[in-house]
């Protein structure tokens, strides 16, 4: 049983959305967000903004929540923030490229809380500390006490009702050690960072990483960033059995006009949109031009709406699968026939049934 309370305001998928910086996520359709029930966005897309819309909001008072439930988005989807931290570091990490980010800029946790507390977010994401897989012990230990002392920081402004905490490292120890602070700290809902450096580093490795996280957080809600390649979306919800993913991956492939078929991205120019029936490829079979910001939203819409489908598809077998069972336990049990069948009866039915039997 997972944690209850403001943890099911998640969703199973949560896409990176870039309100700040990028005018089409303030835009229908999608601000009016319908795919899932949380959206994700960073403190580093404040600080690397250039748009008067994000001025105008911090001119104004407002929350950046607030400011878009004004232009349309929708009250009860929840809004998570998160750092930024892997942008910033993936340049380290040797994988900026691979994902196309360009990392111009450092973020200090001053500069990301007053980022947080501008937000008016549902969920905040704990500042960390990407722990690398060829770390040394001294390492680990220094990032793990920054990562503790960023915590507490955060705890300063927001209850921990709203926190995420980030599990680091690839070790029990370090994991063991993460956990039992947090939830001394009154932590319920955690998230597995460093994913994707450690994926490149050693697959198997990470595995074991994910199913011990799993087994230690079973009555808590656990999130995991970092999805290195779409086909592994059904084997984290699955197999890992973790509660979110964030797709920023879809992002991603979106922005180099990939489509999704299932889970396999395929280039834009492969595709009959006319063969899909989301909103997204209705507009997409009008022959839009393919980098236009027309062509962008639509496509991230079929994308999210076939990986949320994709996400759901062995839950829905499975259902119905146990749904078969049941059916055929039940006719074990009560075996009927066409002449002795069980018939159902009103109250106000069975009293005139009565009635005409004494008559008879």
């Amino acid at each position: 049983m997972r944690a209850k309370g403001r943890s099911q305001k998640l969703s199973r998928l949560i896409p990176k959305f870039h309100f700040c910086s990028v005018p089409v996520f303030r835009e229908e359709p999608l601000i009016n967000w319908t795919h899932t029930e949380a959206v994700l966005f960073t403190a580093y897309d404040v600080y690397r903004s250039n748009d008067y819309w994000l001025d105008n909001v911090v001119n104004s008072g407002s929350t950046l929540k607030e400011a878009l439930i004004d232009l349309g988005f929708p009250k009860s989807n929840a809004l998570v923030v998160d750092t930024g931290v892997f942008e910033l570091e993936a340049k380290k990490a040797g994988l900026s490229r691979e994902l196309g980010i360009d990392v111009t800029i450092e973020l200090t946790n001053a500069q990301i809380f007053e980022a947080y507390e501008l937000s008016g977010a549902d969920f905040f994401v704990a500042p960390d500390e990407i722990i690398l897989p060829l770390d040394c012990q001294e390492v680990i230990k220094e990032k793990v006490e920054k990562i503790k002392h960023n915590l507490l920081g955060l705890l300063d402004i927001v209850p921990p009702s709203q926190v995420i905490a980030v599990i680091q490292g690839h070790d029990q120890k370090t994991v063991d050690d993460l956990l039992e602070f947090y939830r001394e700290n009154g932590i319920s809902v955690f998230a597995v960072g460093g994913v994707i450096p450690l994926y490149h580093h050693d697959k198997e490795l990470l595995q074991n990483h994910l199913m011990y996280v799993r087994n230690a957080t079973r009555t808590e809600w656990l999130h995991i960033f970092g999805l290195p390649r779409m086909s592994l979306l059904s084997y984290y919800l699955h197999n890992i059995q973790v509660d979110s993913v964030d797709t920023s991956t879809l992002t991603y492939l979106t922005a180099r006009r990939r489509y999704l078929v299932g889970l396999k991205p395929e280039q834009v120019r492969l595709v009959d949109f006319k063969e899909c029936k989301c909103p997204g490829c209705v507009v997409l079979a009008e022959n839009i031009a393919p980098r236009s910001p027309e062509f962008f939203v639509n496509l991230y819409i079929h994308n999210i709406i076939t990986a949320a489908k994709e996400s759901l598809k062995e839950e829905y077998a499975k259902i119905e699968t146990q749904s078969k069972t049941k059916q055929a336990e039940r006719k074990k049990l009560n075996p009927s026939t066409d002449k002795h069948r069980i018939s159902w009866m009103t109250a106000e039915e069975a009293l005139l049934a009565k009635r005409r039997d004494r008559s008879v």
